[in-house]
């Protein structure tokens, strides 16, 4: 009977310390830990938090262009007897590149040269006859005196005298409107023949010998002759989400990456940003962004010209944020837990003042709520700590509040990260090939 009696009083002995044991580890769980033996140390790398600087951007797609770039159109309507470039030719500015039937055109211009020299004789003839006319007024008037021209031949002259300036006047308006007919005729001519606007490469070649070509209307198909695009200074065109749109200013420093070649970036700065969004086929808003390109890159030894083309695919990494000496970890180092699974810790309770319960939200919501977190090595085990973040990149998180200067944080392997909880049992090591080696 005693020996039954001293079981049981040992048994709930056992019972409380265990009870309380659950209760010290996590406040406000009733769930008893019946395990007697302790887990297994987790083999876990850590390291310190480092001090550099951390970059953030941003990514957007688009196109490569140049920035001098010319539609080659026609001005008159023609047949095309000669196209003097290929598409890809190198050509300078002023370089002949089509020629069109100037036979219209010439036969035009001949007439109104005729027309021209018909007219200054013709002038000439009305001088004459002014000159004659002025005379006749001079001599009637001067018989009229003496009594020897009666009244009507005096007026008669003065009539010959007015019809001879207005038909030289008439001569004179007709000369200038056939000296502008030639012009017209001569800028006709000059306009069969079809020449570079600037030094660059042909591109989008679209017509060929005997075609009839139409003088070049705003977004008529086929007006386009070809592209000439200057190859010294290219952008990029990218569509920025309208999510990162508000990070993107002029004058922010970029690298763009040519799907042809993205193991070598090129240096460019944001030059332009639109004003107002578009609505791509998959109904995503996107900001048209200029990205100026500092230099043109030149091929390596043995290839073909320059590697940086118009229309070449490319994608754009802005630097949006910098920051120099941000104290930072690895980015798989920051988990999230949920606030009711943490214990009741000073740390966590600095993090709960800094991020107080917004007056609508419940207290149940609010256990709810994921934690950002890091684990620190405490002996020889992980303690969860709350922290801030800053701005991060591709491979580490600025941490702006909530670690200590000389702690060591768990940043290894990713299954350990998952599964640790405040208290874990750890054992950790330096270095990646420990890590390897203990496995």
């Amino acid at each position: 009977m005693l020996r039954t009696t001293l079981l049981a009083l040992g048994l709930g002995l056992v019972i409380l310390v265990l009870f309380a044991a659950n209760r010290s580890r996590e406040p406000g769980g009733m769930e008893l830990d019946w395990r007697v033996a302790r887990e297994p140390a987790r083999k876990v790398l850590a390291e310190p938090a480092a001090r550099g600087p951390i970059v953030q951007t941003i990514t957007a797609p688009g196109k490569i262009e140049a920035i001098e770039e010319a539609e080659i159109a026609s001005q008159i309507v023609g047949r095309v007897v000669a196209v003097h470039v290929e598409e890809g030719d190198i050509v300078l500015r002023d370089d002949p590149l089509v020629e069109l039937d100037a036979t219209e055109a010439k036969a035009r211009l001949d007439s109104a040269c005729a027309r021209i020299a018909k007219l200054t004789a013709a002038i000439k003839q009305s001088e004459s006859e002014l000159a004659k006319a002025e005379r006749d007024v001079e001599q009637y008037s001067k018989l009229r005196v003496r009594g020897f021209a009666s009244p009507t031949e005096r007026a008669d002259s003065l009539t010959v005298l007015e019809k001879a300036r207005a038909a030289l006047l008439m001569s004179r308006n007709e000369l200038m409107e056939a000296e502008a007919m030639r012009r017209s005729s001569d800028e006709e001519l000059k306009r069969t023949r079809i020449a570079a606007p600037m030094d660059g490469v042909v591109s989008n070649l679209n017509v060929d010998e005997g075609e009839i070509v139409i003088a070049g209307t705003t977004n008529l198909p086929g007006s386009v002759l070809m592209k000439v695009s200057g190859m010294g200074r290219m952008r990029m065109r990218a569509d920025v989400d309208e999510t990162d749109v508000l990070q993107v200013r002029r004058g922010q420093p970029a690298q763009v990456y040519l799907v042809a070649d993205q193991l070598r970036p090129l240096p460019g700065r944001v030059q332009t940003v639109a004003p107002q969004g578009k609505t791509r086929k998959d109904d995503v808003i996107s900001f048209e962004t200029l990205i100026g390109i500092d230099a043109q890159p030149q091929e390596s030894a043995g290839g073909d010209g320059n590697r940086l083309r118009p229309g070449m695919s490319a994608t754009v990494e802005v630097e949006v944020r910098r920051s120099e000496e941000a104290v930072s970890v690895p980015a798989q180092a920051v988990v999230h837990r949920r606030r009711k699974d943490l214990p009741d810790t000073p740390a966590v309770r600095e993090w709960a003042g800094r991020n107080a319960r917004s007056p609508g939200e419940k207290a149940r919501d609010a256990e709810l709520r994921y934690v950002k977190l890091v684990f620190v090595v405490d002996g020889d085990v992980a303690r969860a700590r709350p922290v801030d973040t800053g701005l991060s990149d591709e491979r580490r998180v600025e941490i702006v509040s909530g670690l200590g200067p000389d702690e060591r944080v768990i940043v290894g392997p990713f299954r350990a990260l998952d599964e640790l909880k405040d208290g874990s049992t750890v054992q950790p090591v330096a270095s990646a090939a420990e890590l390897d080696a203990a496995n």
